[in-house]
């Protein structure tokens, strides 16, 4: 017992707190490091959402709930991104890259929403989309290309939206809506993909 004692009382205090002190040192450097980077992704997510969320208001406020497009929130899209769904009979003429009355006035409210918030985005894509492809049909690229150029133009020369934020893409039968059947009309559509970022549209300036 006493030699025990004489070598529990021999241990250096110095040596005990300096190792108390780096666990302690050690431990809060992790927290901070911790906190930051959980700060920085609530930020991120944060201020995506308030900015994608005041497009949201605007837009339900401005269209109709017959014509007004809805949110595509099953794609794996960066943070950043909100995709708009336009049912193609909402906006085209039947069998036509043609805009209907209604088609453009749905267009020239969105694209008031768009003015409404340049703010906070910084991009836009206009995608077109068809049914989808068959074994002995061929993909009609030309119409979801035609279609998306008809939308993207008219937000440019109707909507007053600068040209230089937007760009289109024809997807075809590519990229069908999940859980629908292969004939179901939903999948003919086009979708407007708003990006946002630190540089709002209404900061950068044309080339």
């Amino acid at each position: 017992m006493s030699r025990r004692r004489a070598v529990a009382d021999e241990l250096n205090p110095y040596v005990a707190l300096t190792d108390t002190t780096l666990n302690v040192i050690l431990v809060m450097v992790f927290f901070v490091a911790t906190l930051t980077a959980v700060g920085r992704v609530s930020w991120d997510d944060i201020r995506y959402k308030d900015a994608q969320k005041a497009f949201r208001k605007a837009v339900i406020a401005l269209i109709g709930a017959p014509q007004r497009p809805s949110v595509n929130v099953s794609k794996n899209d960066p943070p950043g991104t909100q995709r708009w769904v336009f049912k193609s009979s909402a906006l085209f003429v039947p069998g036509k890259a043609v805009l209907s009355a209604n088609g453009k006035a749905t267009l020239g409210q969105f694209a008031r929403a768009l003015r409404q918030n340049k703010n906070t985005w910084r991009r836009i894509r206009v995608e077109g989309h068809t049914l989808p492809t068959t074994r002995r049909i061929n993909d009609r690229w030309e119409e979801a290309t035609n279609r998306a150029a008809a939308v993207a133009r008219y937000l440019v020369t109707q909507g007053n939206i600068e040209p230089y934020f937007l760009a289109t893409a024809g997807r075809g039968g590519q990229d069908p809506l999940p859980d629908l059947p292969s004939t179901a009309a939903a999948h003919a559509r086009i979708e407007i993909v708003l990006e946002y970022a630190n540089q709002s549209a209404d900061a950068r300036k044309s080339p």
